[in-house]
């Protein structure tokens, strides 16, 4: 060890493991909506049924067209970012450096419409480019 207490680290990897449960419900609920969706769409109903959420396996088309702006490298960064990895981590598995990192996720800002880290997140899971949990 490095001499640091192991409280904080177990904290930490409590918070992560919160967070991954979380995410993984938020994922359930998407899915158990969509299935909703689904049914109704199946219902004959009046034809002024709910909007179907998009999803990694129904993305939202209007959320595909500027994600297709992206290039390999910077759907490569931002399935990176979303997996929580900092500019410095994504540098390092990549082999660049964090000022490359920044120009690819500025570059994706601008491409998808989006002001920070966790709307082009968003915007990759509707688009279908980012799955949560994989």
């Amino acid at each position: 060890m490095c001499g640091a207490p192991p409280q904080p680290v177990t904290d930490l990897a409590e918070a992560v493991d919160k967070m991954h449960k979380a995410l993984g419900e938020v994922q359930d609920a998407l899915e158990a909506q969509e299935q909703r969706n689904e049914d109704s769409r199946t219902d004959p109903g009046d034809g002024d049924g709910p909007d179907v959420a998009p999803s990694p396996r129904h993305p939202d088309p209007t959320s595909r067209e500027p994600l297709s702006l992206l290039t390999a490298r910077e759907r490569e960064i931002l399935v990176l970012v979303s997996q929580g990895k900092s500019n410095r981590r994504v540098a390092s598995s990549l082999g660049i450096s964090e000022k490359t990192v920044r120009n690819h996720l500025s570059a994706v800002f601008s491409k998808v419409g989006a002001s920070d880290r966790t709307q082009a997140v968003v915007m990759g899971i509707r688009g279908g480019i980012v799955s949560i949990g994989e």
